[in-house]
C-alpha cells in the first residue's frame, strides 16, 4: 500500500493511534477536532498531501472566512494542535514502525530518562506515563462547565461517538434534571 499523506488519512490516525494506545485519547480526540475544523477549509488538492501544509497561513484564511465567529485564542489553540497532528503523522507514516509521538508526556518521559543517564525499563516508563497522565490531566476527563460555580466531568467518551449516541447520553442527563421550579426551591 503507498503512502498517503491526506487529510483523510491524518483523522484516521488520530483515531487509531489513541485507540492503539500511541497518543493520550484526549490529546488524539482535541487534535481531530481542530484539525476537522481548520482541514474544511482547503481544497481537494491542498488535501491530499498535507507535508507542505502552512498551518499560519491555513488559520488566517479560516479566522478571514469564519470572521468574530471564532475568537483569536481558540484559533490559536487549534492551529499548535493541527501542527502537532500534522508532525507525528508524518513521522508515523514514514517509518511507522519507528513512531514515538511528540506530545508532552512521551518528552517529559524522555528528558528524565536523558538526565538520569539511563534508559528506563519499559515497566518503569509505563508508571511514569501513568503519574504524568494522572497530574497533567486525567485521560478521557471532558470537563462541562455548567454555572460559574460547578463544573461536571464527563468521561469515557469514545473516539467514534456518534451524533445518535451523542443524544441518547444528552436524553439520560436530561432525565436527571427536574424542573425549574423543583431546581429554584
Amino acid at each position: 500500500m503507498s503512502k498517503s499523506y491526506s487529510s483523510e488519512r491524518l483523522l484516521e490516525f488520530l483515531k487509531q493511534s489513541a485507540m492503539a494506545g500511541q497518543l493520550n485519547p484526549a490529546t488524539a480526540r482535541s487534535r481531530r477536532n481542530a484539525a476537522e475544523q481548520l482541514l474544511s477549509q482547503l481544497g481537494e488538492d491542498e488535501a491530499a498531501d498535507l507535508r507542505e501544509l502552512d498551518v499560519d497561513q491555513l488559520c488566517a484564511r479560516f479566522h478571514k472566512l469564519q470572521g468574530s465567529s471564532i475568537r483569536a485564542e481558540t484559533l490559536s489553540i487549534y492551529g499548535e494542535r493541527l501542527k502537532a497532528a500534522l508532525q507525528d503523522f508524518i513521522a508515523w507514516s514514514d517509518n511507522p514502525e519507528a513512531f514515538v509521538p511528540s506530545s508532552s508526556e512521551t518528552r517529559q518521559l524522555r528528558r528524565r530518562s536523558e538526565t538520569t543517564g539511563k534508559a528506563a525499563s519499559d515497566e518503569q516508563q509505563a508508571l511514569e506515563q501513568i503519574k504524568l497522565t494522572t497530574v497533567q490531566q486525567p485521560p478521557d476527563l471532558l470537563p462541562i462547565p455548567i454555572r460559574p460555580e460547578l463544573v461536571v466531568y464527563v468521561q469515557n467518551l469514545p473516539l467514534d461517538l456518534t451524533t445518535d449516541e451523542a443524544a441518547k447520553i444528552a436524553r439520560i442527563i436530561q432525565a436527571h434534571a427536574g424542573t425549574d421550579s423543583e431546581t429554584s426551591q
